[in-house]
């Protein structure tokens, strides 16, 4: 396993985005246990759903620290067959994907990717949007477990499936 270079810091914006099963915790709501601006009050034994994840930002060492999740008041997470980036918004800045450089990056890695079958998301609570490169395309309120179906008219329009 690579060894990391960056850290989380104060950052505990995963502890509310992120659903922890083993917390009961719903995605969207602050962790009991989060001590905002200082990490985790239950590190040493935290549920092994919050040791295994680590964002996008984290993992990236050549991501720059303007796209760190407490500054963006967004969350970059992948799914775990490696076919959905979300971007996982603090509900209390639900549109926060829009805002640059996260919108350009999301548009970016949308372009660079389409066609491969992967998709590009922003999520605020349970309302979804799929990012392609050309639109941004509004789902309304899914399940977030909802499987995603991307399809491309011969005439360049574009439209989601979920079921």
């Amino acid at each position: 396993m690579a060894e990391r270079l960056k850290t989380c810091g104060s950052c505990t914006l995963c502890c509310k985005v992120m659903a922890v099963s083993e917390l009961s915790k719903p995605g969207g709501t602050l962790c009991v246990h989060a001590r905002p601006g200082k990490g985790c009050g239950i590190y040493e034994t935290r549920p092994q759903g919050c040791r295994a994840f680590a964002c996008v930002w984290l993992m990236d060492r050549e991501m720059p620290h303007r796209f760190r999740p407490d500054q963006t008041k967004v969350v970059l997470d992948m799914d775990h067959e490696g076919r959905r980036l979300i971007a996982r918004c603090d509900p209390a800045n639900p549109l926060a994907w829009r805002r640059n450089p996260m919108h350009a990056a999301l548009k970016g890695y949308a372009q660079d990717h389409w066609g491969t079958g992967k998709v590009v998301m922003a999520v605020a609570g349970r309302r979804a949007w799929v990012i392609t490169p050309k639109a941004d395309i509004d789902l309304g309120e899914i399940d977030p477990a909802a499987r995603i179906e991307v399809i491309e008219a011969a005439d360049g329009t574009v439209s989601v499936r979920t079921s």
